[in-house]
């Protein structure tokens, strides 16, 4: 179900798209903070947290907590999609002239955002995080950086793009379109062929909890990942 957006704000300059999985220990904080970044920036704005099929019950959560934020409304998804399709699915919904894709955990900074916001320039289309500090173990560190060098070289995007990223209405209605049941969204934006820029954004540490990926879940997104962004950038086969 789907909460209705504020009448007043029927098209915002901002749709912040966020997937939810086991993140209740975070929601209260994150809107918070989302609220106190959009004012910062001077934008209108809304917020689709997008309920992954959470078993932690941070849809339900969620619910209770946007009574205190009239912008935002939450999607509840029947299964799990995974943190692409459930983005996606955020996407499908929101009303903004720009989206900002951003996980719920807090290691992305809602306050970073206003780093990508003011990198927009005519014609971008993107504008991609590149993620810096030291944020997790220096294997799991090597791999990201490792995926994310085959990626630029697959995908053409800038090295080191992530999914923390500022998508204007042209990709989001072309992510929005994609047919395949699971989907990469770098591959998306890959294949629309749009111009990207990249801005370097500072990540956290995980204040609580551990990533719902495992090794094994990581290695097979990375491959998936990769075999998407072939087929949509250099054989221009439609996802």
């Amino acid at each position: 179900m789907v909460k209705a957006l504020d009448t007043q704000h029927p098209e915002p300059e901002l749709s912040w798209i966020i997937p939810m999985y086991r993140t209740t220990a975070h929601l209260a904080e994150l809107l918070s903070r989302i609220s106190q970044a959009a004012a910062s920036m001077g934008v209108t704005h809304e917020i689709v947290l997008v309920d992954d099929a959470c078993p932690d019950g941070s849809g339900v959560l969620a619910g209770q907590l946007i009574v205190d934020f009239p912008v935002a409304r939450v999607l509840r998804l029947p299964h799990n999609h995974g943190q692409d399709g459930a983005l996606r699915a955020g996407l499908r919904v929101c009303l903004g002239q720009w989206a900002v894709l951003i996980d719920a955990d807090l290691q992305d900074p809602p306050e970073a955002v206003a780093e990508l916001w003011s990198a927009r320039a005519p014609g971008i289309d993107a504008v991609l995080a590149k993620r810096t500090g030291r944020y997790t173990s220096a294997t799991r560190h090597m791999t990201s950086w490792l995926y994310r060098r085959l990626a630029s070289l697959v995908s053409g995007l800038p090295q080191g793009a992530c999914l923390f990223a500022l998508i204007h209405r042209r990709l989001i209605d072309h992510i929005a379109a994609t047919k395949r049941d699971r989907i990469s969204i770098l591959a998306a934006i890959a294949g629309a062929r749009g111009t990207c820029a990249i801005a370097p954004i500072t990540r956290s540490t995980r204040p609580s909890g551990s990533s719902a990926y495992s090794t094994s879940r990581r290695v097979d997104k990375a491959l998936h990942s990769l075999w998407q962004m072939f087929l949509s950038r250099r054989l221009s086969i439609p996802l």
